[in-house]
């Protein structure tokens, strides 16, 4: 029996018995697989920061991997289920953008519309797909069924897709301006903004930068890590990620620029 990683990400939380029950579906179905939780607690219906961690998280997976997503605001309406074969995985989820930054990234080698699919459990509940559609499928195919059993094939073309801004860069100003992809646990806020574009404007560690949100403002200085600055003092610095992340040293930063995702985040480089 061929068995493939499935890795589950919710927003379910870790309160009700939800996870649990899909690893039961797929237990149940292949009791070898090998289940790993990348995350349930994505913020509530946040399609984008579930989008983000698989884009960042996927490459530290073996290839082959199966990646579960389920953030699902539009469960029972008349979204698409789909399974997207990539060039190193198979992404299972709602068709709402969730998994469409990774299958752009990876290239997209496959899609199944997999609403129907003969592998659901008999029973198919209006509001709790992750159960009756996508553990299932993701647990026949750890089994190693054909792909093209799953469902329907549909084009690349007709996956729904996060529109993600790109930076915009202003040298002669000394300014960029990014996206919020998400906010994590310690308030750190995680911008669009790879390091290219802090090279753009000359940023060098020490230099002080002025980020300025709709309804906050943080100063801080560029770092290699939090420590490189007092307690309670900004710190700015190319997160393990690789993308520009602004924090308080043992603060929040979040709760300064009240910063929500998708908000456009404006850097400044301080002249002296």
């Amino acid at each position: 029996m061929e068995t493939m990683l499935i890795v589950l990400q919710t927003d379910f939380g870790y309160k009700d018995p939800y996870v649990g029950v899909m690893k039961g579906v797929i237990k149940t179905i292949n009791p070898d697989a090998e289940i790993v939780d990348l995350t349930h607690g994505v913020t509530r219906h946040n399609i984008l920061e579930a989008a983000v961690n698989l884009l960042v998280s996927a490459e530290y997976f073996p290839r082959d991997t199966i990646f579960v997503s389920v953030v699902d605001p539009g469960v029972g309406t008349s979204r698409k289920a789909v399974l997207i074969r990539t060039r190193n995985y198979i992404l299972i989820g709602p068709d709402n953008g969730v998994l469409s930054l990774l299958a752009s990234k990876d290239g997209i080698l496959q899609v199944f519309d997999i609403s129907k699919s003969p592998y659901r459990l008999p029973r198919v509940s209006s509001t709790f797909h992750g159960r009756d559609v996508f553990a299932p499928v993701a647990a026949w195919v750890s089994r190693g069924i054909p792909l093209e059993s799953v469902g329907e094939s549909m084009p690349a073309g007709a996956l729904i897709k996060l529109e993600v801004e790109e930076p915009v860069v202003s040298p002669e100003e000394g300014w960029f301006e990014a996206i919020v992809l998400s906010v994590d646990v310690f308030g750190n806020v995680f911008l669009y903004a790879r390091e290219d574009v802090v090279e753009a404007l000359g940023i060098r560690r020490k230099d002080k930068l002025i980020v300025k949100g709709s309804k906050g403002e943080v100063e801080c200085t560029m770092v290699n890590t939090f420590g490189d600055v007092d307690i309670g003092e900004g710190a700015c610095y190319i997160n393990s990620w690789g993308f520009f992340e602004i924090a308080v040293n043992q603060g929040n930063a979040s709760e300064i620029l009240k910063a929500a995702p998708f908000e456009r985040i404006r850097v400044i480089k301080k002249t002296l």
